[in-house]
C-alpha cells in the first residue's frame, strides 16, 4: 500500500474514532441525578421557584406600606460539591421580580456608588444621585449544607437548603423554609470529594 492510501486510510479511521465519542446532547427538561448524590441545576431552579412563591405568599398576606425592597445575599455552598448556587439565586430573583418584588444585589453596591461619583464629576451628560438609591427593608439569605452517613450500609447524602428572610430593621426572622433532598448515590463506594 502507498503512503497516501496509508495516510488516508489512517485520517480516516481517526475521524471516524472521533465521531462516535463525542459527547452527546441530554435534554435539559429530563431529570438527572448526579453519581456523587449532589444537587442538579434543575433541582436548584424548582427549590428557587418554590422558595420566591412562599416569599411572594408571605408579601401578599403582609405587605408593608413603603413597599419592598429585599437585599438577596449570595448563597453560600457548605458542602463538599461544587453547586451553581447562581442557578438558585437568579431564579429566586427572576420568581420575585415577576412578583413585583425587587432585590437590591448589595455586593454591587460599591460599583454602583462608584459609577455615581463618576457621574458627578461633569465628565457625563446628566449626574446620577445616590439619593435615589433604595435600602432594602428586608434581606434573604440561603445556605445549603451537607450531611453523609450511612444507613444498612448504604451511602446517604443529605443536602439542606435553608431559606430565611429577616427584617433589617428589627432583625426579626419573618419568614423560614427549609428543603431537604436525600439521595443514595449511584456511586456506593464514594464519589466526587468523600
Amino acid at each position: 500500500m502507498k503512503t497516501p492510501y496509508r495516510f488516508a486510510l489512517i485520517l480516516g479511521l481517526a475521524a471516524a474514532s472521533a465521531c462516535a465519542s463525542t459527547t452527546k446532547r441530554l435534554d435539559a427538561n429530563e431529570d438527572l441525578t448526579a453519581d456523587s448524590g449532589e444537587l442538579t441545576r434543575g433541582e436548584l431552579e424548582k427549590a428557587a421557584q418554590a422558595m420566591a412563591q412562599k416569599v411572594q405568599a408571605h408579601f401578599q398576606a403582609n405587605r408593608p406600606a413603603e413597599g419592598i425592597f429585599v437585599a438577596f445575599l449570595p448563597t453560600k455552598n457548605d458542602t463538599s460539591e461544587q453547586l451553581p448556587v447562581n442557578v438558585f439565586d437568579n431564579r429566586v430573583v427572576a420568581d420575585l421580580l415577576a412578583g413585583k418584588i425587587y432585590t437590591v444585589r448589595v455586593e454591587d453596591r460599591t460599583k454602583a456608588l462608584s459609577e455615581i461619583a463618576f457621574s458627578q464629576t461633569g465628565a457625563t451628560a446628566n449626574g446620577i444621585s445616590a439619593g435615589k438609591m433604595r435600602s432594602p427593608n428586608f434581606f434573604i439569605q440561603a445556605e445549603i449544607h451537607e450531611n453523609i452517613f450511612k444507613t444498612g450500609g448504604t451511602r446517604i447524602v443529605e443536602q439542606i437548603l435553608n431559606f430565611e428572610m429577616r427584617s433589617v430593621e428589627t432583625q426579626l426572622v419573618v419568614f423560614s423554609d427549609q428543603i431537604i433532598y436525600r439521595k443514595k448515590p449511584r456511586n456506593q463506594k464514594g464519589g466526587v470529594g468523600w
